[in-house]
């Protein structure tokens, strides 16, 4: 009983700081809208092809990032989580390294390589891969890179706090047994790394479908996500229940996912023999 107090008294301030600065203001938001506009702004966000499309691309694009992510990132993740070399400093340093320029000034960075005249370009063209430059900027293919780049490190950290607590006597245990390397990683490592892969694919792909700055500079105008779309709702056209109403329908269909996330990640740890009683 001591101890649940103690834990309850701990998660006090927070509680109470959370309750305050973020969960009342956003119910007094939403009861402002509701209020002066009814449910219309829901209604022609969920009936119009073009929020419909806006949304589907935010999804596709935070998705395709999330999976992209952890396959780049679980393998640098398991190299950094049993290696014992000192380059594992030097990769710690690159991985954190990011944290420390706004993501801001990486978009601009990936504007210069992804430009007409940019140094992806420029290099194409010397090799003769291209007689004209290619069009890389304000694509999807460029939000998506730069969605990459800037949240991999949550993956790659999430990922190595999980399998750093795996006991390697472990897999030489399933190596012992005739279990090949793809059947140890299938058996062994995958589900014991699952909540790593959860709490990593959980915080990109949350930060991937807020995110703004990146889809404005590298996607350009004409390409527009949820996040985008509270910010001109809001500046240029002074709609503040429509932008009440998208940044709901982008908070539910985070939480839908994540439930389904959950869900999922429960069954196949429950299949694969991971979990507490694993």
């Amino acid at each position: 009983m001591n101890r649940r107090r103690e834990a309850v008294l701990l998660a006090l301030p927070a509680t109470i700081a959370l309750t305050v600065l973020f969960l009342v203001p956003m119910v007094l938001i939403l009861a402002q809208a509701i209020v002066q506009e009814g449910l219309s702004d829901f209604a022609e966000f969920l009936t119009d092809s073009f929020y419909l499309d806006v949304l589907a691309t935010t999804l596709r694009v935070s998705l395709v990032s999330t999976i992209l992510s952890l396959l780049i990132g679980y393998p640098v993740a398991y190299y950094m989580a049993r290696t014992s070399s000192g380059f594992r400093k030097v990769m710690i340093v690159v991985i954190l390294f990011p944290f420390l320029v706004s993501a801001v000034v990486r978009s601009y960075g990936w504007m210069v390589i992804l430009g007409t005249n940019g140094l992806l370009n420029q290099l194409l063209m010397a090799m003769g891969l291209l007689s004209e430059p290619a069009k890389f900027i304000n694509t999807e293919g460029a939000v998506v890179l730069g969605m990459i780049h800037l949240l991999i490190p949550y993956m790659i950290l999430s990922l190595v706090a999980i399998l750093q607590g795996i006991d390697p006597n472990v897999e030489s245990a399933a190596d012992s047994l005739g279990a090949n390397p793809f059947q140890r990683f299938l058996h062994v490592t995958l589900p014991l790394s699952l909540p790593g892969i959860v709490n990593g694919c959980v915080l990109v792909f949350t930060m991937s479908m807020t995110s703004y700055v990146t889809p404005k500079l590298l996607g350009g105008s004409k390409f527009r996500m949820m996040a985008t779309m509270v910010v001109q709702e809001v500046n240029v056209n002074f709609d503040y229940n429509a932008a009440t109403a998208i940044s709901y329908i982008l908070l539910a269909a985070i939480l839908v996912v994540q439930v389904l996330l959950g869900i999922s990640t429960q069954r196949g740890m429950a299949r694969l023999g991971g979990g507490r009683d694993a």
